[in-house]
């Protein structure tokens, strides 16, 4: 992302540290550091994230003596007891901003020290959170929960639950339009006889964290919980699948993938309803005389783990040509050969200015993406929020999935309206 950035907003691992523990209900956040530097990044996260937080995260305030002397491990040691005295938490994680970082504070020692006498495990996160990418602080975040609360039960023996359950690995309080993606993403498993426990770190407590080994399936919803899945699978044995169903044939196509894993049946009276969709229809009904459906090109911009479904959504279900896609954070080896392998033209990570210019000579007639996007390219004519961030429209209500098949309904219909919009005002 561009460094000197006016429309992208800057996310550093530090904030998806917040985004991830945000998410946790029981778990008290201490920022070793400068005042005015904990002043500073707090102020960089989003309303939802403070809203989340802010009765359970605290600051130690060093100043110019406490770096010189002690580097703030007094007030450090003083954090953590009056945090583990309010007795609300199950877990205190501490995160080192730069200048504890650079005086050599070991936070590690002093959390050892603290949690054998408070009795509360505490994680920390030094200077490897100031790094660029968001999608790395909760990644981190991720595999330390899961780590710390789950190691223990390795030879417990423990029992799967009676009926199929399944975890959801990724989407964090800042994951745009989850309530409605979490309601689809229950119905459509419903229908395989599956049921969803515990979506980390979305919305959960370490007591539900402790219980992910007794799922038969884990769902990574973005790539930031990969390696948390990976460490179940190698420690408890528990399969799982990487990324949402988008779109028509695409939703189809994961729910076989799933049945495969799991040996489950699929119900196929219920997938032809779903799949009866008559999406052409609808095209059909506003591509008249003077407008026609050939020339209505489409630009993405979502992460890679999205990349893949959406471009099959767009061009096999919608049937439209996909003129550029910018992917927000770096794909894995594996998934930079798949999407460099459906011949669409692909950017990494561009700054402002490179995806202005793309955007500029390409020329899509739709724009799917965040507020950030349309932000940079006001004159495309039709624009679709898909990713975060989307401080332009609201999200409140659990009936506007973007994934599964009632996702693609609902895709659909607002691609449509849009167009509608578009064309009644561009003959005025």
């Amino acid at each position: 992302m561009s460094k000197i950035s006016s429309v992208f907003l800057p996310a550093n691992e530090y904030l998806g540290v917040l985004w991830a523990l945000s998410g946790v209900k029981d778990v008290a956040v201490i920022n070793h550091g400068t005042g005015g530097c904990n002043f500073f990044e707090f102020a960089t996260a989003s309303d939802r994230t403070k809203q989340l937080i802010h009765d359970r995260f605290c600051s130690t305030g060093m100043e110019a003596e406490d770096i010189a002397l002690s580097g703030g491990e007094d007030k450090l040691k003083a954090a953590i007891e009056e945090m583990a005295q309010k007795g609300d938490f199950s877990m205190i994680a501490i995160i080192a901003n730069p200048v504890s970082s650079l005086i050599g504070v070991d936070i590690e020692a002093v959390a050892k020290e603290a949690g054998e006498k408070t009795g509360i495990p505490i994680i920390t996160f030094g200077d490897s959170v100031w790094q660029e990418q968001a999608e790395k602080g909760i990644e981190l975040a991720l595999v330390k929960l899961v780590e710390h609360l789950c190691a223990d039960q390795k030879d417990k023996g423990l029992t799967k639950e009676p009926s199929f359950s399944v975890n959801i690995i990724g989407p964090t309080i800042q994951t745009y339009n989850w309530k409605s993606d979490k309601k689809e993403l229950c119905r459509l498993l419903s229908f395989l006889g599956m049921e969803v426990k515990t979506v980390i770190p979305y919305d959960t407590t370490t007591e539900e964290i402790k219980k992910l080994p007794q799922a038969n399936l884990n769902i990574v919803a973005t790539t930031a919980g990969l390696q948390a899945a990976k460490y179940l699978e190698r420690h408890f044995q528990i399969p799982y699948i990487y990324g949402l169903p988008y779109g028509k044939k695409g939703t189809f196509e994961w729910l076989q993938e799933i049945a495969k894993m799991t040996n489950n049946p699929l119900p196929m009276k219920w997938i032809k309803e779903e799949m009866a969709f008559p999406v052409h229809h609808y095209f059909e009904r506003i591509a008249d005389g003077t407008f026609y459906q050939k020339e209505w090109t489409v630009a993405l911009a979502c992460p890679p783990v999205m990349a893949k479904k959406m471009i099959q959504m767009v061009t096999e279900d919608w049937e439209l040509r996909v003129a550029a896609v910018r992917l927000t954070t770096v794909p894995e080896k594996e998934e930079a050969e798949e999407l460099e392998s459906l011949s669409v033209p692909m950017y990494v990570t561009p700054s402002e200015l490179e995806w202005k210019k793309i955007l500029r000579e390409c020329q899509p007639f739709i724009l799917m993406g965040s507020a950030e996007d349309r932000l940079l390219a006001k004159e495309i004519p039709v624009h679709l929020r898909i990713v975060e961030p989307a401080f332009d429209v609201f999200s409140f209500f659990e009936g506007t999935p973007l994934v599964g098949w009632e996702g693609f309904k609902c895709m659909t219909q607002q691609l449509l309206n849009e167009i509608s919009r578009y064309a009644i005002v561009s003959k005025k």
